[in-house]
């Protein structure tokens, strides 16, 4: 009987607890508010800069023999990401439908932008004005395989949600300096396509609720101390969630993917409590 109730009760505290202590995680895809993508070339036709044709890496040029060099400034705000968040993980997406010179492929990187920029304010030509950049924090192998490809970037987000300030990503060759790889690719050909933009993609668990209370308040006169239920404040009570604003007139949220707070986490927390007490009604019977 003994063994019997020890096992009941071990049984329901680690489902109670288990069902507690669940907490859903959210997945959320952002869109850049700001983008732009510029080459140190002279285009021949169109801007000096676009907001909207993405190219990254760097090429020799075959009719002139220049060097060229690209890339790509991207920015995502975090303002839907509640503040305490703990991120699981974050994840670059970007389109590829257009290459040069030849088919191939080369290592591509993501840097982070260590200054303040607009997309006007990043000029084609003048490579030594371009946002300058730290450290990459990921590579990925770029193909001419035309569909997605995706850096982690987990670490990132989790400095911008912490106290670095968000400037920012750019797309570039892995070596900035060199044309070695001789090959660049860009989203170009499905620019007026909304479904190949690229986004950010971050899996978060939200900080858990907490309520404090108030301290009584000490007292210096002889009056006799009020009654504790004079003097005890009920605890503050949750938070309540407010959705993030958008900035218009492009809405910076995909569709939210993920999973939510199911109604059948409650059915193990029942469980749990149920065992409990049923083994309480066994050690009440026992004695």
């Amino acid at each position: 009987m003994k063994r019997t109730l020890c096992t009941i009760v071990a049984a329901g505290l680690c489902i109670t607890a288990l069902a507690l202590s669940t907490r859903a995680q959210t997945t959320l895809q952002i869109v850049p508010d700001r983008s732009v993508g510029v080459l140190s070339e002279d285009p021949s036709s169109g801007e000096r800069w676009s907001a909207s044709i993405f190219p990254f890496g760097n090429y020799i040029n075959l009719d002139s023999g220049e060097d060229v060099f690209c890339r790509t400034y991207l920015r995502f705000p975090l303002d839907a990401v509640p503040a305490g968040s703990a991120v699981q993980s974050a994840t670059l997406h970007v389109y590829v439908d257009d290459y040069w010179p030849d088919a191939g492929g080369a290592l591509m990187s993501t840097y982070p932008v260590m200054v303040d920029w607009t997309p006007e304010g990043v000029d084609w030509y003048d490579t030594s004005a371009w946002p300058a950049l730290g450290e990459a924090v990921a590579t990925t192998t770029v193909t001419s395989d035309e569909g997605w490809f995706v850096w982690g970037v987990t670490g990132l987000v989790q400095g911008w949600l912490g106290d670095a300030p968000n400037h920012g990503l750019a797309v570039a060759a892995a070596d900035l300096r060199s044309t070695a790889s001789n090959w660049a690719a860009a989203r170009r050909l499905t620019t007026s396509d909304p479904d190949t933009r690229p986004y950010l993609e971050i899996a978060f668990v939200e900080p858990a609720a907490t309520a404090t209370a108030t301290p009584p308040t000490a007292t210096t006169t002889s009056t006799p101390p009020p009654s504790p239920t004079a003097t005890l404040r009920p605890p503050a009570s949750a938070p309540t969630a407010t959705s993030a604003p958008r900035p218009t007139p492009e809405p910076i949220l995909l569709p939210v993917t993920g999973q939510t707070v199911a109604p059948a986490l409650l059915w193990p927390a029942l469980t749990g409590i149920a065992l409990l007490v049923a083994g309480f009604g066994l050690y009440r019977r026992s004695r």
